[in-house]
């Protein structure tokens, strides 16, 4: 962002809608373009401390407790893309779409055909000859730019895979007019089971971006659990104790 006052400020709230979406304090849109530092400042403070309502919040909203800023890239077209566990398959699959930008449920009902699904060996990942295909069916203009899409493909399946990820949700990613291609805006989840092994993803945790009773929830059944281990160690140290008498006796 170095050198450059087009930028992009993102009120950091964990929900989908925030360019449409509205502040309890009465400002409009959870994204915007800035041209200034005093803009971004201005528009920060209108954000920050503040609730954003959007489709996907419920009336009570989330607080906003962080912004980001970004520089303005200009996309000459915007694709979708995710990597998920598909059930029924029982394989990580990758999902893609040259329709990004717009909600990806949408674009299915109107027109299944411009989704692409492919499957993805858990252990050997997405090989080159598919990153490429996958790339060239949605249509990157250059050959630079295919490459680089295909990287992309590549590199967020490894992430899904090392980071015990449950989704990852790039929407869009864009091809700009300068030939460069960003994941501009994205979304995680991640396996709950594999907290002990992804300290560093768990630190960045916001419990004020969740629901509240979800979490008291999740604390409850972590509690339990402990609980539960505790009793299985002492059912198995009293069953002990007992063949050991049995055996003295």
């Amino acid at each position: 962002m170095k050198g450059t006052d087009k930028l992009v400020i993102k009120a950091q709230v964990l929900a989908g809608g925030r360019g449409k979406g509205k502040f309890d304090n009465g400002f409009q849109g959870g994204v915007h373009v800035v041209n200034s530092p005093d803009e971004a400042k201005d528009i920060a403070g209108k954000m920050l401390n503040a609730k954003l309502i959007t489709k996907q919040t419920g009336a009570a909203g989330r607080i906003c407790n962080a912004v980001m800023l970004a520089e303005r890239r200009d996309p000459s077209h915007e694709y979708y893309v995710a990597v998920l566990n598909d059930r029924n398959r029982q394989t990580p699959v990758i999902v893609a779409s040259n329709q990004g930008g717009m909600n990806i449920e949408e674009v299915a009902a109107k027109d299944p055909d411009a989704i692409i699904t492919i499957p993805v060996d858990l252990e050997k990942g997405l090989p080159d000859a598919e990153a490429a295909d996958l790339a060239a069916k949605l249509g990157f203009g250059c050959e630079d730019a295919k490459k680089q899409a295909a990287d992309i493909f590549q590199r967020l399946y490894r992430i899904f895979k090392d980071k015990d990820a449950t989704q990852i949700e790039i929407n869009p990613m864009a091809e700009t007019k300068d030939g460069a291609v960003l994941c501009m805006d994205a979304k995680f989840g991640f396996d709950d089971n594999a907290e002990f092994r992804q300290a560093d993803v768990y630190g960045l945790r916001d419990v004020s971006q969740e629901d509240a009773a979800e979490v008291e929830a999740q604390k409850l059944i972590r509690e339990s659990g402990l609980k539960i281990y505790a009793f299985d160690e002492l059912d198995e140290a009293a069953a002990k104790a007992v063949e050991l008498g049995r055996k003295s006796a």
